[in-house]
């Protein structure tokens, strides 16, 4: 009984301790916005830095945030694991409704961005039954050619809305330009990718040319 009281009291010293200095517990939820050099720019919520993404975004926000955005994996949410769903894709367009939510939030926020990897057939055409695509819960919003530098910084400020607002939308994965990030494992932030199937070096395989995201 002591060392129950003991272990409850140095957890409730410990959520006091960190709620003082505004620090994300390791169960709550938080999101980090860093420049390429490492350097913290802002910290919060998902909500948060859901928001400060969409005013820099807009240019009504930090300049340093809106430079980071553009420039690399910038923003890592802490999320909790969200499990698939087994809601069916609508036809004809082929996208669950979180999927086409996600779709028509990144239109009002980027415009019409070329986008692909859904339609009604299941399984789609060169995906394999039961895939995300095959699906309809993922989308491949391509920035081409992905060797045109305004490309490049256009694909990251998509990818890293993605992640802002993962929580909020019911994001699992975001993948573009060799990195991933996933829900089931967002204490680790950004990861390195790498393809497990064949020609891994292809520029589409890499993501190099689309960010790649799917949800529940």
């Amino acid at each position: 009984m002591r060392v129950l009281l003991a272990a409850a009291a140095l957890v409730g010293a410990l959520v006091a301790f960190g709620l003082a200095r505004s620090w994300a517990l390791p169960w709550q939820s938080g999101c980090t916005v860093t420049d390429p050099a490492g350097v913290v720019l802002a910290q919060g919520s998902p909500d948060e830095v859901g928001a400060l993404v969409g005013d820099a975004l807009d240019g009504s926000g930090d300049p340093q945030v809106a430079q980071a955005l553009a420039a690399g994996p910038a923003v890592a949410c802490r999320i909790a694991p969200i499990r698939a769903g087994d809601v069916p894709k609508d036809l004809p367009l082929g996208l669950t409704p979180r999927a086409r939510e996600v779709r028509d939030e990144v239109r009002a926020t980027f415009g019409d961005v070329p986008d692909g990897g859904f339609g009604p057939q299941d399984p789609l055409p060169g995906r394999r039954a039961g895939g995300e695509h095959s699906l309809g819960r993922a989308i491949d919003f391509f920035h081409r050619p992905y060797d045109d530098p305004a490309q490049v910084r256009a694909g990251w400020q998509l990818a890293n809305w993605a992640v802002a607002n993962a929580e909020r939308l019911g994001i699992r994965t975001v993948i573009y330009s060799d990195r991933i990030w996933t829900a089931w494992r967002s204490a680790q932030g950004w990861r390195d990718y790498r393809f497990s199937g064949r020609d891994p070096d292809n520029p589409v395989n890499r993501h190099l040319d689309h960010v790649h995201v799917d949800v529940a």
